[in-house]
């Protein structure tokens, strides 16, 4: 008995031990671009690294991308999380911070963005540039290209500039804007019949048909539209899981 009360607790260190000394470390961010991974071109690197410096200091959103080979059988989201605490992305009051992570083994990709930044830069907006810019672009191998366009589209959707923002995420985020429009619509116009209706102790059915209808065909119509930086330092943002994941 005194053997098995002995064991246990060395077991359990045991493993808590190897969990540490197997866990995936963070690197140190030497700049805005962090290409563990080496699948960026210098020039590429170099003129990104430029552009995000740039956007810090001009607006105080400071995003920073992280290549590597492998999670190493760490979740994506996990790792994410980890590496966006430790490099203290964004202005420590506004939290404007946010992380584009590349997994090269797993084709892992995640968009980390900081508190400050989730009202603006939504789960389904990071969706959208991981499945329309990143992941077409990394299937034919243009991983550059790939990485360039995605932050573009964060910085221009950080900074509601419509000018930076691709077509393709533009187009698809206005098709869920009429969509989820089109739902609101349809929920408040049926609850303020039952409402008005019940009061007066009627229930025109032909009346809903005729909204739902119409609501459903107006949403349908408006649908159609279509250097190296070593001093680098994080501002102290704080990140509380928020942004999206995805695959190519």
């Amino acid at each position: 008995m005194a053997l098995k009360r002995f064991i246990l607790p060395v077991f359990l260190s045991f493993l808590v031990f190897t969990q540490q000394v197997f866990a995936l470390s963070v690197p140190e961010a030497s700049g805005y671009v962090n290409d563990k991974a080496g699948i960026m071109n210098a020039k590429s690197r170099n003129e990104l690294n430029e552009y995000l410096a740039n956007l810090d200091q001009s607006t105080g959103i400071q995003i920073a991308v992280l290549t590597i080979n492998s999670l190493e059988n760490n979740s994506i989201e996990e790792y994410s999380l980890k590496v966006a605490e430790k490099w203290k992305l964004g202005n420590k009051e506004k939290d404007s911070g946010a992380l584009l992570l590349i997994s090269m083994k797993e084709h892992a990709v995640r968009i980390e963005t900081g508190d400050g930044l989730e009202g603006i830069l939504t789960d389904a907006k990071c969706g959208l540039i991981i499945r329309n810019i990143i992941s077409p672009n990394f299937r034919e191998g243009k991983y550059s290209a790939g990485i360039a366009l995605a932050v573009q589209n964060m910085a221009g959707i950080a900074l509601q500039d419509e000018s930076l923002i691709s077509g393709s995420v533009k187009k698809a985020n206005d098709d869920d804007d009429d969509f989820l429009g089109t739902v609101y619509f349809i929920f408040f116009a049926f609850f303020f019949i039952v409402s008005v209706c019940s009061r007066r102790g009627r229930f025109p059915r032909w009346l809903v048909y005729s909204l739902l209808w119409n609501g459903a065909s107006s949403g349908h119509r408006s649908s159609g539209g279509g250097s190296s930086f070593s001093g680098f330092s994080g501002g102290g943002g704080h990140f509380s899981g928020g942004g999206a994941s995805g695959k190519w």
